[in-house]
C-alpha cells in the first residue's frame, strides 16, 4: 500500500499508492509511535471505504526471500 519515494531536495517519503498521501521518513524517525498510528489510521480509512463500496479488501503481501546459505536441509 505504501511505497518509498525521494524528492529532488533529498527528502524521503512513504507515499500511499492509492491516493498519494505522503509521510516524511524524518517524521517517522523522530516520532515513530505517532507516525505508525497515522499510517495505520490512513490504511484503515482506505479499507473501510473499500468495504463500504462493496469491495473485498485483501492485504498486499510482500515476498521475502531468504539467502540461499541461510537454508540448509537436515
Amino acid at each position: 500500500m505504501y511505497t518509498t519515494t525521494r524528492n529532488i531536495a533529498g527528502g524521503t517519503f512513504m507515499t500511499c499508492k492509492d491516493c498519494g498521501h505522503a509521510i516524511s521518513m524524518n517524521k517517522i524517525c523522530d516520532q515513530p509511535i505517532q507516525s505508525a498510528t497515522e499510517i495505520l489510521k490512513h490504511m484503515a480509512t482506505h479499507n473501510a471505504c473499500a468495504l463500504a463500496a462493496g469491495g473485498h479488501v485483501t492485504p498486499e503481501l510482500e515476498a521475502v526471500r531468504a539467502p540461499r546459505e541461510a537454508w540448509r536441509p537436515n
